[in-house]
């Protein structure tokens, strides 16, 4: 759930990552069940009954996939826990499907023979025409985790019937022959209780059924003089109870045979078929009474003995029940109902291979029982991947011996579901049709392989067929609320499933998919009331009982996995909201109910992480990888903590590991585990990152192709020059707009701007701060929209009715941001500025503000927009207009006051430790080394850093007293004890940004080495804009030597910070002015450039 969202400087990072999807903004990276996690397998009998796993969730075992998401996952929206399902890849949602309970049986792994019946043939050539469809060639050998999981289906199919009359012969009279025709028998009493596919039960073959069916007499005596008129009144009873008893009139046949049994009680032919009386009506003592009965008078009658079995089975009484089969066998050696019925018994017991014998030894004796061969399907089938090609071969089988007969159909159909052939279900589910038209279980079948086919037309109709044929069915309106979901019509799928919910307001698995859907559609707040409700309705809690105290013990694995499946999901949309200590009581909820799964401890992790305890993430984090070594995402966000407090234990190798992962990623065309902005600060080539950014791109892409937007598409303004007097319409579009550096930056910007020539818009993705910052821009911005509460689609939709010409983006990949606005292209020109100091990969994103320092000619390779170069420097500052107190020295603060000796110099850096390196570090200490009177200072970011770089130092030979921290001040009191140090030493792969202005401003020299990426030369813009190249230096060395200058050399030192101060007034660098006039003439030439009906090209101003 959740997604990932970059950090940014002063700023803390984290975050979830989604099944199955992944929005932005997101935390610095978690994990999580797909993201969102959509409930799926619904049934009618129990709610919380799932659906399959798909492939972009995780074994059920295995908690799968968190991170948004998507826990559970599919039909009813699924993307959960299991397809999830759970997508329990989710965001997710789970596929509502009528399933029922099925035992997992345990006992030797079976190995068949291959098919030899090609289902497409049984289709094509034994039934009426059905569509086409490919059969298999070969069996792809299951994923690990991934492969398919049905859920737990416990189908009785009866596959041979109590006998209620066996032919028991009677002394003379006149025989009549009674052959009944197919499906004409009753419900059978002998239920074989096997693992079975998802579908009914057609009228099986009892014993009965199939004796009248094979012309075997049953005798009637009808006396030849009238002195025998006894039995003529006995048989006139018999004949009536059998009767009804073949029309289901169980309670009549009840009432007939008992009056025989009055007159006659000797008759085993009436105790059996009272036996079966009590059997069907569940009288399953008086069947036993009188099965008994008719045994005491006729030991050697199989068939009460098998009628026997069958109720002490249904009684559990297993092991009785099997000896009473054996029994009956022994009796009868060619009586296949008693081998069926055992082998029911015996797979009850766990005995698979015995039970796999006994219906073998049927199938032996009469090869063409096609219900034993359906029998022997579902008992594969239910060994999982392993089984289910001789699954198919025995369903085929039974297909060909009965082309009419449904479960064989079903189990096939639900077979291909499984095993993710969707192309081949639906032709025999299409047959299913013919057999049982509008079926609730094949629509929901069908529904679910057109959605997983992506034919979400076809799907609709499947579940709009329910509905129009049964009536309002919450289980089919929640199925079709997730069609709505996965075609981004999010208003009419938060709809529906509140009409499912109207229906059954105790359904938790429609109010965890109507939260994943309020989620993406940016009602935050009602998402997690209604996740919160979820979780009451599982945990059975009243109805304002809180959800993070401890909860009643549940029992149930499958119950506890859908639990944290919602838990996952609500700690992922706490964490966007920034409630990360609601969060991390989520996802220590769900690390109590699944201590063994990988995603309970990164999920954990991340949320730590978030608040910067990474001390606590690392234990979950490494955790999450003993129990899952290849887990992506865990390892990519350990790399990242550890990276965060310059724990560099092996840190080259597992950079190696990294690289390996990223590629391995964007190879197989799923979202790296490695955010772009936490590439920034990594060892990555530039081809590298653009590749991961590009990655990011297409999935906020995806994204925006899944919203809702004005019908015909969102209106651009003309494109043509602007009218004379027209103003060009400008709209900035930011989640910090507030207590936030570039707020700090930028907060003048947005008001200097010539009202006369530009009309200006914010949009804030953020609620107010009620900072001092927030209400500048507010006040001094002609249009100020918070649109915090808003989603992404209805923000691009605000922005096209206002007419904007150009929209800035000013988060990038970073925290709050939602770049699906941008996917929408609500303007007719877009770019990238300010927040996130690198390319954007983003086709919608054409154009990237940035200057000739940062971006030369032999670099453009490096991004995927066109640039806008400005003069001087891209990065934009408001010192002149907020900070003139320090430059005057109205406001000072001394070395003492901050802990740092009087007498030394003075080395700091004020960077976030994420930015150090080893080698800038090794550089510091050689530093160090060489000026002996110096310390080196340092900002304690985060906290648990610092006995890292101590540890570091002391291995370089630096003593503990020669490194000083300090913590985080405000922001005045930063700049101003800036200019306490002598030298400040930049970051090679990720400068100074906002820190470099703060140290400039101050009056304090900086050494920095430019690289190749933006983020690397940012630092050596801003000196060349203060009009001070002599602060930037080419390699190592010469960053060494520079230093070691500027603090031996006094006279030097001074003169350079000397030179400082009188820039500060004069340079270009901190004349926001000046630098708001070039940023106009930025967007007046896009606009152009558009105009002329142009592409978007590099320019400079």
């Amino acid at each position: 759930v959740g997604g990932r969202e970059g950090g940014r400087e002063g700023k803390g990072d984290g975050g979830l990552r989604g099944k199955g999807r992944r929005d932005f903004p997101r935390g610095g990276g978690n994990i999580g069940i797909n993201i969102i996690a959509n409930i799926t397998g619904i049934t009618p009998s129990g709610p919380w009954m799932m659906g399959w796993i798909d492939e972009k969730q995780q074994h059920q075992e295995e908690d799968t996939r968190l991170y948004g998401g998507t826990v559970i996952s599919s039909s009813l929206h699924r993307k959960t826990a299991t397809n999830m399902a759970m997508d329990m890849q989710g965001g997710g949602h789970i596929p509502l499907l009528n399933f029922m309970q099925q035992p997992m049986l345990h006992g030797k792994q079976l190995v068949g023979s291959a098919s030899t019946t090609n289902l497409g043939d049984v289709v094509e050539s034994s039934l009426a025409p059905v569509e086409a469809f490919n059969s298999r060639s070969s069996y792809p050998p299951s994923v690990s985790g991934q492969h398919p999981t049905s859920v737990p289906v416990f189908s009785v199919h009866p596959s041979s019937a109590i006998t209620p009359y066996a032919g028991y012969p009677v002394e003379s009279g006149k025989q009549t022959f009674v052959q009944l025709e197919p499906h004409e028998a009753p419900v059978p009493i002998c239920e074989s209780q096997v693992i079975s596919g998802l579908h009914h039960a057609s009228p099986p073959q009892s014993s009965l059924h199939r004796q009248l069916h094979d012309a075997v007499p049953v005798s009637i005596c009808v006396p030849e003089n009238a002195a025998v008129a006894a039995p003529t009144k006995i048989d006139g009873h018999f004949a009536a109870a059998l009767d009804l008893y073949n029309a289901r009139g169980y309670s009549s046949a009840l009432a007939c045979c008992n009056t025989a049994h009055v007159l006659q009680p000797q008759r085993t032919d009436i105790l059996l078929l009272m036996s079966a009386i009590h059997y069907q009506l569940h009288n399953f003592d008086q069947c036993i009474l009188h099965t008994r009965q008719a045994i005491a008078l006729k030991p050697d009658m199989a068939e009460a003995h098998s009628n026997l079995a069958n109720a002490l089975q249904k009684s559990g009484q297993l092991d009785l029940a099997i000896v009473h089969y054996r029994i009956a066998i022994h009796l009868k050696p060619v009586f296949t109902d008693a081998y069926n019925n055992l082998a029911s018994a015996l797979v009850q017991k766990g005995l698979t291979a015995q039970a796999i014998q006994c219906y073998n030894l049927a199938l032996s004796i009469d090869p063409t029982l096609f219900v034993v061969w359906n029998n022997l399907g579902d008992l594969w089938r239910a060994q999982g991947p392993s089984g289910q090609q001789v699954a198919e071969h025995f369903y085929l089988q039974a297909i060909h011996h009965n082309k009419q007969y449904i479960p064989a159909w079903s189990g096939i159909s639900e077979l291909c579901r499984e095993m993710q052939e969707y192309a081949r279900a639906l032709p025999c589910y299409k047959e299913l049709l013919k057999l049982r038209a509008g079926d609730v279980e094949t629509y929901f079948g069908m529904g679910h392989c057109y959605k997983e086919l992506k034919q979400l037309g076809e799907a609709e109709k499947c579940y709009a067929s329910v509905l129009n044929t049964h009536g309002p069915s919450a289980i089919a309106l929640a199925n079709l609320a997730g069609v709505y979901y996965e075609q981004g019509r999010l208003d009419l799928a938060i709809q529906t499933y509140r009409e499912a919910i109207k229906l059954d307001a105790s359904f938790p698995e429609v109010y965890n998919n109507l939260s994943n859907a309020l989620r993406e559609a940016g009602f935050l707040d009602e998402a997690v009331n209604c996740y919160m409700t979820c979780i009451r309705i599982q945990c059975a809690l009243p109805l304002n009982a809180t959800v993070f105290a401890e909860l009643p013990p549940m029992y149930s694995a499958p119950s506890v996995h859908r639990l944290c499946v919602v838990f996952n999901n609500l700690g992922g949309v706490l964490k966007i909201q920034g409630r990360v200590q609601e969060a991390i009581s989520c996802f220590q909820q769900v690390r109590t109910l699944q201590p063994e799964s990988p995603e309970a401890h990164a999920n954990l992790a991340s949320a730590y992480k978030d608040c910067g305890k990474h001390d606590f993430a690392l234990i979950e984090y490494r955790q999450a990888l003993t129990l899952r070594p290849d887990f992506p995402d865990a390892f990519s966000n350990y790399v990242h903590s550890m990276q965060c407090i310059c724990n560099w234990e092996d840190r080259e190798q597992l950079f190696v590991r990294l690289e390996k992962v990223v590629r391995y990623s964007l190879a197989s065309g799923t979202l790296p585990p490695v955010q772009p902005f936490h590439a920034m600060a990594y060892p990555f080539t530039e081809d590298l990152a653009l590749e991961i950014s590009k990655a990011y791109a297409d999935h906020c892409k995806a994204l925006a192709l899944r919203m809702t937007v004005c019908e015909g598409g969102l209106w651009h303004p003309p494109r043509e020059p602007l009218a004379e007097m027209e103003r060009l319409k400008v709209a900035f579009v930011s989640s910090d707009f507030g207590n936030h550096p570039l707020s700090h930056l930028m907060g003048s910007v947005f008001g200097l701007m010539d009202k006369s020539k530009f009309e200006v818009f914010c949009y804030a993705l953020s609620q107010d701060d009620k900072s001092e910052w927030r209400g500048k821009i507010q006040s001094e911005v002609e249009h100020f929209v918070d649109v915090s509460s808003w989603n992404a689609s209805d923000i691009a939709s605000q922005i096209s009715r206002d007419g904007i010409h150009i929209a800035v983006n000013l988060n990038g990949y970073t925290k709050g941001a939602k770049n699906e606005i941008f996917a929408l292209k609500p303007a007719p020109v877009q770019c990238l500025y300010m927040g996130f100091p690198a390319t954007a990969g983003a086709e919608f994103m054409p154009y990237l503000i940035t200057d000739k320092i940062v971006a030369p000619t032999h670099l453009h390779h490096c991004y995927s927009e066109k640039l806008a170069l400005m003069p001087d420097c891209y990065f934009v500052n408001d010192y002149r207009q907020a900070h003139m107190d320090i430059a005057n020295g109205e406001c000072s603060v001394s070395r003492s006051d901050v802990g740092l000796p009087e007498d030394k110099i003075i080395f700091s850096c004020s960077n976030q430790l994420y930015k150090y390196d080893p080698e800038t570090f090794a550089a510091w200490c050689k530093i160090l080394k060489r000026v002996p009177n110096s310390v080196l200072w340092l900002l304690r970011f985060p906290p648990e850093g610092e006995a890292n770089v101590r540890a570091e130092a002391a291995k370089a030979g630096i003593s503990n007293d020669r490194i000083v921290f300090t913590n985080v001040a405000q922001k005045a009191m930063h700049i101003m004890r800036s200019g306490l140090a002598d030298v400040f030493l930049d970051t090679p792969v990720c400068n100074a940004h906002t820190t470099g202005c703060d140290v400039l401003w101050s009056g304090c020299p900086m050494v920095t080495m430019p690289l190749r990426r933006m983020a690397s030369r940012v630092a050596a813009s801003l000196c060349y804009a203060v009009g001070c190249p002599e602060m930037v230096v080419d390699n190592h060395t010469e960053y060494e030597d520079l230093a070691v200058r500027l603090a031996l050399d006094h006279a030097y030192r001074v003169s350079l910070r000397k030179k400082l101060e009188e820039k500060r007034l004069s340079s270009p660098l901190f004349d926001t002015k000046k630098w708001v006039t070039n940023l106009e003439k930025v967007f007046l030439k896009m606009w152009d450039i558009h105009a002329q009906g142009k592409d978007p090209q590099t320019f400079e101003v």
